[in-house]
């Protein structure tokens, strides 16, 4: 060979994709914080960095294999880990690319320039197939344009360094035009976080495999940073309120089925995954109703369900208003309401058997009753102080103050919850009220409809707070009962035994 020319990397073994893809995931994760900033599409909850770095993290933790591992092998295992950790639209799509990826290196020992590009060709197919219905400007449109480069270039080349420095140039430029393709993103001022994460991810490889180093380097990002995204806030825009995610394990599984029925409970579906293990993801109102139908599937694991007004409200907007309006979940006043007035909610426990649910997160109504029909032992528990406490805090970023209106305290646990989780955010600046309603169910419903509109009429803090006791003193509440005997086990009514 001549002296001095480049030797460059003629093939990718097993350890040397690990060890790049592990490159590429540090890469993202360090870039989390400034993702976060700039997530507004397809919802400005800005949490896109958070889930990839959760995606990532656990690619991260991968165990080492010998040096002679395949590639097809450990391309698997990144798929597989990729998978299990997947968090967000971003990350589910990523993960999905994964697997794209292992299948088309499955069986080999070692990948060349040409087999790779098939493989990247594969895997960004399959990342567009997992997504009920696909968007030009965002990530799949950077992995689509870097795979393509990718493809064109293996047929002259097999240096694996230029082929992924060009690849990285077409995703860089892909990402550029994200802004101008969506208008959620040009009037944010702002390019796509999950095209950019894939960007980064991209970057990392190509320093390591040009390098042979592992660090972390400074970073120039394509966009100048910025203090904020111009997004205002805004939470009638989203229409479906809970970002909802779940693992099925399964046999035969069909991935456009599920799909399909996911599509039927909100947006912003994708599904990923092999026929024996997927991981949804949808944007709903109902995200037990999810889990009910995925159980149709295979068995659910891995549940996550964020509730994105909060997450919109935490960030959106710098200036403070108020009061926020908070209830639990034993209070029932119907999903259309609830959105109108953006009232926050905290789940109450449920237990059936040796199971605990968050109620209408992990199981509905309807869910509750055929349990309870089947003879299944049940029973409630107030919500740990840390879910209070997570919702104050997030809402504390976007409003002055906040009500807490729940159940009757002589009946559950729930409102010491909500005064422990008042007293721990008392240094946030937030001032936060509990109010006991004395009721719940259809009473506390209506008692928190009369609050709701007082405080989109202008009522402050204290005059809410008035208007809720008062309100509570003029619900009558009746109840028929076939029989006391789940009060009895429930502690409820004890002389019923």
């Amino acid at each position: 060979m001549t002296r001095g020319k480049r030797l460059g990397i003629r093939r990718i073994t097993g350890e040397r994709l690990r060890r790049a893809v592990t490159a590429g995931a540090r890469r993202v994760v360090a870039q989390a914080d400034y993702l976060d900033q700039i997530n507004v599409f397809p919802v400005a909850d800005f949490d896109t960095g958070k889930n990839l770095a959760a995606t990532m993290g656990t690619i991260l933790h991968v165990p080492q294999r010998p040096p002679w591992q395949l590639v097809g092998d450990a391309a698997r295992e990144l798929a597989t880990a990729a998978l299990r950790g997947a968090r967000g639209n971003s990350g589910v799509i990523f993960a999905q690319f994964f697997h794209g990826l292992a299948e088309g290196l499955a069986g080999a020992r070692f990948a060349d320039a040409r087999l790779f590009s098939e493989a990247l060709a594969r895997a960004a197919t399959r990342s567009r197939q997992t997504v009920a219905e696909p968007k030009e400007g965002t990530i799949l449109t950077a992995i689509a344009a870097f795979s393509s480069r990718v493809e064109e270039l293996a047929r002259d080349t097999e240096d694996f360094i230029l082929l992924m420095q060009k690849g990285l140039g077409a995703a860089e430029l892909a990402l550029v035009e994200t802004r101008a393709t969506l208008p959620v993103l040009r009037d944010a001022g702002v390019v796509d976080a999950g095209a950019l994460g894939f960007v980064r991810f991209v970057e990392g490889i190509v320093h390591y495999i040009a390098t042979g180093r592992m660090e972390e380097v400074s970073l120039v990002g394509v966009n100048p940073p910025l203090d904020r995204p111009n997004v205002s806030y805004d939470p009638e825009s989203i229409a479906f309120r809970y970002c909802t995610e779940c693992v099925v394990e399964g046999y035969g599984m069909e991935s456009e089925a599920v799909g399909r029925v996911l599509a039927s409970l909100g947006d912003s579906v994708v599904v990923a995954g092999s026929p024996e293990v997927l991981h949804l993801h949808v944007h709903t109102n109902t995200p037990a109703r999810v889990r009910e139908l995925a159980a149709a599937f295979g068995t659910v694991a891995e549940e996550k369900v964020d509730d994105m007004w909060i997450q919109h409200a935490a960030v959106a907007e710098p200036a403070k208003a108020g009061p926020a309006l908070v209830v639990d979940t034993s209070c029932d006043l119907p999903e259309f309401l609830m959105t109108r007035h953006r009232i926050a909610v905290v789940p109450v426990r449920v237990r059936v058997g040796t199971d605990e649910f968050r109620d209408r997160t992990e199981l509905t109504v309807r869910g509750f009753y055929e349990r309870v029909q089947s003879g299944a032992e049940t029973s409630t528990s107030q919500p740990p102080p840390a879910d209070f406490l997570d919702a104050f805090v997030h809402l504390g970023r976007r409003f002055s103050s906040i009500l807490a209106l729940v159940l009757a305290k002589d009946l559950s646990g729930t409102w010491n919850s909500a005064c422990q989780a008042a007293r721990e955010a008392a240094g946030t600046g937030c001032e936060i009220e509990v109010v006991d309603s004395g009721t719940l169910s259809g009473g506390l419903g209506l008692v928190a409809w009369a609050v709701a509109r007082g405080m989109d009429a202008g009522l402050r803090l204290r005059e809410a707070v008035q208007l809720a006791r008062e309100a509570a003193k003029r619900v009558v509440f009746w109840a028929a009962l076939p029989d006391l005997r789940s009060l009895a086990r429930s502690g409820r009514a004890p002389w019923a035994v």
